[in-house]
């Protein structure tokens, strides 16, 4: 018995040791994550200035940090850029398929092995948190040319630690995805706790002087980080220029500024518009002098001045002048500076601007451009989040050991109704059931588990029963149905034989006394 208490208390005791680990862990994952002294923030200062924008255009991959701290600013001052981005960052659905992949020696599928393996391929990439990461990785690709992330996974989920783009450089790809290398002097000693293990022992072997290894080191101080770490970006030149990128709208950048200085000229404008000059004419005598002190003139001034209402200046002087309006003394252009000017800065950004409410003759140019901006997409994102996604699902041990990939689907929120009706037109002539669920919005592991969730515990069909109607009987059953005894409820008065029944008649051509079938039986 004492054996048997001490044994309950041993794995009490194992139970709790547990349970700190985990929530210590949890602290640590959250710890990582977080950076409340802005320890991981960019440095680089962004430049207002237009000629300054024209030089870092010339040489762009010398100065690819000035270009994408000034395009982060833009995104946040200018509306323009920013709703740009936006409408690009949620043009796509990020709706996804898995699917096998058969080949190298492998030929037939078990149906048994890989059910589970789907399961567990469909829980793996669950956890991945796809439709809250995947638009993150393209809004930062797109506002800074080029985004580092590094995975930190435990049992609780997988969240991404981000680094400047100043203190990465893309090294090579692998398999369509890009890897990088960091600069371990701009870590401080205050995030050395907060970083992963793996960057814990980089940061400690560079300030420790061992720094040799050149399979893990590039001159002494920027470390090859694992396939942990991940690049996304849209530039392919990036390899051959030292690991830099720019992006697609850093050209815009330049005209985002002019369109910013009309904008101004136009408050300019407003100013002078309803600016009055008020003019006091100081007494003088025939020879010009002021017939009163000047001490006088500055009090009368002073009176003047705190009674004046905003915009109206008054000035004190023995001049001639009354009243001097400044209506219209302004650039009279402003107005048609700004409307060319924000033309140009949608045009530089690739979108229509029609699309953002701009003038226009024809809706099929917004309907167009829609689709031009979604091919894009297409063309430019997924591939890229297709091979990131599936190298991760290679980490995914399964019993097969069959290879699956992710496939997005080629869907945009703007034009969702017809994707998703092409998608349904494809099961006509033999399309993917898995790739119309996943248009709709069903992630794979919502496939596997609300569906047959429906279906083996709910038996849903049992409580959503279709009711018979014209659409749903066939004319057996509209025989059959007929033949039962018809059950009224009460007595009847109507003289209308046909009141109260329901259905669809029984004959192909009925008259006013032509029996109803009751949809009741």
């Amino acid at each position: 018995m004492a054996q048997r208490r001490r044994t309950l208390q041993q794995r009490r005791q194992a139970r709790n040791k547990s349970i700190a680990a985990i929530r210590k862990r949890n602290e640590s994952y959250a710890a990582a994550l977080a950076d409340p002294k802005s320890r991981f923030k960019s440095t680089t200062t962004a430049t207002t200035d237009k000629s300054s924008i024209k030089g870092y255009l010339q040489r762009p991959s010398d100065n690819f940090a000035n270009i994408a701290a000034t395009l982060r600013q833009a995104y946040i001052s200018n509306g323009v850029i920013g709703r740009v981005i936006d409408y690009y960052q949620a043009h796509p659905t990020y709706n996804y398929s898995i699917y096998p992949v058969l080949g190298n020696k492998q030929y037939e599928l078990d149906a048994n092995t890989m059910h589970d393996d789907f399961i567990d391929i469909a829980y793996g990439i669950n956890q991945l948190n796809i439709p809250f990461y995947a638009p993150y990785f393209f809004r930062e690709t797109l506002i800074q040319g080029v985004s580092f992330f590094y995975k930190i996974q435990d049992t609780t989920g997988v969240g991404y630690m981000q680094f400047p783009v100043e203190w990465c450089r893309i090294t090579n790809m692998e398999n369509g995805v890009y890897r990088y290398r960091l600069d371990i002097s701009k870590l401080k000693a205050e995030v050395r706790d907060s970083l992963p293990k793996e960057l814990q022992q980089a940061y400690d072997t560079y300030h420790n002087g061992s720094t040799d290894d050149e399979t893990k080191w590039y001159d002494r101080k920027w470390y090859y980080v694992s396939d942990d770490g991940m690049a996304f970006t849209f530039d392919q030149g990036s390899l051959i220029n030292g690991g830099s990128a720019i992006s697609p709208f850093a050209g815009a950048l330049a005209d985002a500024l002019s369109l910013a200085q009309a904008k101004e000229n136009i408050d300019i404008k407003d100013k002078l518009d309803t600016v009055r000059i008020i003019h006091s004419k100081i007494p003088t005598d025939a020879n010009g002098e002021p017939t009163i002190s000047l001490k006088v003139a500055k009090i009368m001034d002073e009176q003047m001045r705190n009674r004046m209402p905003e915009g109206v200046v008054p000035v004190t002087s023995a001049s001639t002048i009354t009243n001097v309006p400044l209506k219209g003394s302004g650039n009279e252009g402003v107005y048609e500076s700004v409307k060319s000017g924000l033309g140009q800065l949608f045009y530089d950004l690739g979108v229509s601007a029609p699309l953002f409410g701009s003038d226009t003759t024809s809706s099929n140019i917004v309907k167009l451009s829609i689709k031009k901006d979604a091919n894009w997409v297409y063309t430019n994102l997924f591939p890229m989040l297709e091979n990131y996604y599936d190298y991760e699902l290679t980490q995914i041990k399964t019993k097969s050991k069959i290879t699956w990939n992710i496939k997005f689907i080629r869907e945009s929120n703007f034009t969702l109704k017809d994707d998703i009706a092409n998608y349904k037109d494809q099961l006509s002539y033999g399309g993917s059931r898995m790739d119309y669920l996943a248009a709709c919005g069903f992630s794979p592991i919502q496939v596997v588990s609300q569906l047959a969730f429906e279906q083996q515990v709910l038996d849903i069909d049992s409580l959503m029963v279709v009711k018979p109607t014209s659409n749903t009987l066939s004319s057996k059953d509209a025989s059959s149905q007929h033949n039962k005894p018809n059950v009224v409820k009460g007595p009847t008065i109507s003289n209308d034989p046909n009141k109260g029944k329901v259905g669809r008649p029984e004959t192909d051509n009925p008259t006013d006394d032509t029996d109803r079938l009751d949809d009741a039986q």
